[in-house]
């Protein structure tokens, strides 16, 4: 066993830490304390020598590979529950995933104490959000990093991600790396998944935006309640003297506001009172222009984003510079400098007479917020084409067709990534969500469905795909297959709306 790893005193060049520190709760069993310099939860990447966490997850349960990673040199293990095969080598804790993070966090250096971490969540919005509140900070002149669904930035290089939340070791080595590069602080978008998986255990907040909690299509009770207890375990997070801050315009919001009475309580909103708040002066197809509100003096921007959600969280981010101090000319830079978020809302333009729009939409909370911001842009009649991903729970399909049929003229359902599940099923799921199913168009073959949609499409329409935004990809059972919802409305626009072209005199 290499002893340098787990031992009763730390070792010279090595960090380690005290999981008795670390990990108060725990039950120690052969030991009193150990002193711990690395970690894993996936056997097979595990070094000799380093301690193998086991984690609860969806398909497998790392308490069956107790005896594995012992096998490669695991000098210990912290397990949920007793382990007969570990010995007088494990740690009992009452969550794993949490000791996970909470190890990993403290190997890196505890990264959170040396940069101003903003975290973002919420049911919509959190990309544009995190965007927004980036570059505010960076229109001051200091180094920020970025971790969200686009990508992570370490202040200096930006690297693409996976569709999923990194894991604990990973997000240890983001942070770590902001701390290297010198960032004033860090963004963080965190999804619901994440609070529920404890990936963030062990991070200290300065900051916590919770962009919206309720939606129009999915108001019960349990659904709240569910939402509400993943939010305010971020807001728990908060350091005392820091602050949480909430959408005024979501009658639910405020209830997060008792959770943690140590941080300072802020508000945003368009319609309601706020602490920052905006006033719409123009909502078109060229983007907004609105009245900020809240500062020493009331100030202009302009954005080439569509819709009221995406002034609403202009003003999550604008509150997060406002509970700083942040002067008003950074954060008009700042929302007027940020770019619109690739797949959401983005437009395909070839000289068409309506409009079309290619969005990632994926829960019927994304789907209200599109088809709403194609409503108040004043489209005529709005087409919504979209499918649903396979494995998903049935709820999920029925807040779709919900948020389609109450924000759209003409729906057409379509295959998305049914992945294993039945085709039909799927559908099924679909159409039970409509009051009126018989007016719904079905086309499973998504480049027929795209390219019907469009050929309704008359002047002044909107046309909204919805489903896949960047992703260029359809699963299948058997199969992964090139599928790009923009290049298949781009082509077929271009075939029979050609620009004129131009002659020379």
């Amino acid at each position: 066993m290499a002893r340098w790893f787990v031992d009763r005193l730390p070792q010279q060049g090595i960090p380690s830490v005290s999981l008795r520190r670390l990990l108060p709760e725990a039950q120690f069993v052969g030991c009193h304390d150990w002193e711990v310099s690395g970690c894993t939860a996936d056997s097979r990447r595990l070094d000799p020598g380093q301690l193998f966490v086991a984690v609860r997850g969806v398909r497998h349960d790392g308490h069956a590979f107790v005896e594995q990673a012992l096998e490669r040199g695991a000098a210990g293990v912290v397990v949920e529950r007793p382990c007969p095969e570990a010995g007088r080598l494990q740690v009992i804790v009452p969550d794993s995933r949490a000791a996970l993070a909470k190890l990993c966090q403290a190997l890196a250096g505890d990264p959170s104490k040396h940069l101003s971490i903003l975290g973002v969540t919420g049911t919509c919005g959190r990309t544009l959000t995190s965007l927004f509140i980036r570059s505010i900070f960076e229109a001051t002149g200091v180094r920020f990093g970025l971790i969200g669904s686009l990508g992570w930035s370490d202040g200096v290089a930006t690297r693409s991600v996976s569709d999923t939340f990194p894991g604990a070791e990973g997000l240890a080595s983001m942070l770590a790396a902001m701390v290297e590069r010198g960032c004033a602080g860090g963004v963080v978008e965190i999804p619901a998944l994440a609070l529920d998986q404890r990936k963030v255990d062990g991070l200290e907040f300065d900051t916590a935006v919770v962009t919206d909690l309720s939606a129009l299509v999915d108001t019960d009770a349990d659904s709240l309640t569910t939402r509400r207890r993943r939010k305010a375990r971020l807001f728990r997070k908060v350091v005392s003297g820091g602050t949480a801050i909430v959408n005024a315009d979501d009658p639910q919001a405020a209830l997060l506001g008792a959770v943690n009475l140590d941080a300072r309580f802020v508000t945003f909103g368009v319609d309601r009172p706020a602490d920052v708040t905006a006033k719409i002066d123009r909502l078109d197809e060229r983007g907004s222009r609105f009245f900020l509100r809240g500062f020493a003096r009331e100030v202009v921007v302009e954005s080439p984003l569509i819709g009221p959600a995406q002034i609403s969280q202009a003003m999550a981010a604008a509150a997060v510079a406002w509970s700083h101090g942040l002067p008003v000319e950074a954060v008009v830079a700042g929302l007027e400098t940020a770019t619109k978020v690739p797949g959401e809302l983005e437009a395909v333009v070839e000289g068409q007479g309506f409009g079309v729009w290619i969005d990632q939409a994926r829960n019927g909370a994304e789907l209200e917020q599109a088809l709403g911001a194609l409503r108040a842009i004043g489209a005529q009649r709005i087409h919504c084409v979209f499918g649903a991903e396979g494995l998903h729970e049935r709820s999920e399909r029925l807040g779709l067709a919900k948020a389609a049929e109450a924000g759209a003229d003409r729906v057409t359902l379509t295959t998305d990534n049914p992945r294993t599940e039945d085709v039909d099923q799927i559908i099924d799921d679909l159409l039970a969500g409509f009051h009126r199913p018989g007016r719904v168009r079905v086309e499973l073959d998504r480049r027929s469905a795209i390219e019907a949609t469009l050929a309704d499409a008359q002047p002044g329409d909107a046309v909204l795909i919805a489903g896949k935004g960047v992703r260029t990809f359809q699963i299948l059972a058997d199969r992964a297959l090139h599928f790009d919802d923009k290049a298949v409305a781009t082509e077929w626009l271009r075939s029979r709306h050609q620009l004129p072209r131009r002659t020379s005199a």
